[in-house]
């Protein structure tokens, strides 16, 4: 079983609405991975108004982990921004004054900046097998 955790722009409304319009996105993200995968688990572990994660997200800047999903809120495999979606193999390129921080770290913190201030972010958990080991079960 494999975790992919991601971060959730969603239109905001209220929490239960950012809930739904959250399960939705994590099925589309799966969906649409080349590879034929069933979700065993999904579940948001973080919910928050974006205007307080604004108020807190950190200026990119070297992580002693250096895998390419590394952020400053832990490993992130995709971000929807409210219009699509970034992963660390398809994200603007870094700035030239990047303060040693990779492209993916770059992408994090402006999807949090440009996000509405009425918007609600989600953390949100998948865990997927391949369809032939859910099939087997």
């Amino acid at each position: 079983m494999t975790r992919c955790t991601l971060l959730l722009v969603t239109t905001g409304g209220s929490g239960r609405k950012a809930l739904s319009e959250g399960m939705l996105l994590a099925e589309r993200y799966v969906d649409a991975l080349p590879m034929d995968l069933a979700i065993v688990e999904s579940t948001p572990f973080a919910v928050a108004p974006s205007l307080r994660i604004q108020e807190r997200v950190s200026f990119p800047v070297p992580l002693e982990d250096s895998t390419a999903a590394a952020t400053s809120v832990g490993p992130l495999q995709a971000i929807w921004d409210g219009s699509r979606w970034l992963t660390p193999g398809s994200c603007p390129p870094r700035p030239l004054k990047d303060n040693g921080a990779t492209e993916w770290q770059w992408a994090h913190y402006h999807a949090v900046l440009a996000a509405p201030k009425d918007s609600i972010m989600l953390l949100w958990d998948i865990y997927v097998v391949p369809m032939s080991e859910q099939m087997a079960a």
